[in-house]
C-alpha cells in the first residue's frame, strides 16, 4: 500500500492530497470496470468516476483562486493523522463483485471521514461548505454500495 504523508506544511499540500485521492478512486472504479462483463455494474463504475472527477475539479477549482493559504493559519496543519482515513483492501480484477463493494463502502466512508476532518480544520465558511459537500458526495457512495450490497448480496444469501 502507498505510503501518505501525516503532516503537511501548508493547506495546498492537503488539497493535492485530497486530489490525489479522488484520482485514486477514479483509477480503481475504472480498472474494476475493464474487469467486469456485466454492463450495469460497468455503467454504475464508469457513473462513479464520473462522480469522482467531479470531485477533483471541485479541490482543482478551491486550489486554483490563490487563497489557499489565507484560509489555513501555518500553525493549524500540523497532523492530520491520514493514517485514520485510509482503508487497506486488496483490489483484483477478478474480486466477486460482493468484496468489491465491501471495498468501495469502505474507501468512501474513509474518504467520508478524511473531508470531516479537513472541514474541522478551517474557519472559512466557503471553504467548509466544499469539504462538507464533498463528505456528502463521499457518504452518497458509500450509501448506494451498502445498498447494493444489502439487496444484491445479503438477499442471495
Amino acid at each position: 500500500m502507498e505510503e501518505y504523508p501525516t503532516r503537511f506544511k501548508d493547506i495546498t499540500q492537503v488539497i493535492d492530497f485530497a486530489i490525489k485521492r479522488e484520482q485514486e478512486a477514479q483509477e480503481l472504479y475504472l480498472t474494476y470496470s475493464k474487469s467486469t462483463n456485466r454492463a450495469g455494474f460497468i455503467q454504475l463504475l464508469i457513473s462513479m468516476v464520473e462522480m469522482e472527477k467531479e470531485h477533483e475539479k471541485k479541490l482543482l477549482g478551491l486550489k486554483e483562486e490563490g487563497r489557499l493559504n489565507e484560509i489555513y493559519s501555518s500553525g493549524s496543519i500540523q497532523d492530520l493523522k491520514i493514517s485514520d482515513y485510509l482503508v487497506e483492501v486488496d483490489f483484483s480484477p477478478d474480486m466477486e463483485y460482493g468484496d468489491f463493494l465491501i471495498l468501495v463502502i469502505k474507501k468512501e466512508r474513509g474518504s467520508e471521514k478524511l473531508y470531516r476532518h479537513l472541514e474541522s480544520l478551517t474557519t472559512d465558511q466557503e471553504v467548509k461548505q466544499i469539504f462538507q459537500i464533498m463528505a456528502e458526495e463521499e457518504k452518497k457512495h458509500k450509501i448506494w454500495a451498502q445498498d447494493r450490497y444489502d439487496l444484491e448480496i445479503l438477499k442471495e444469501n
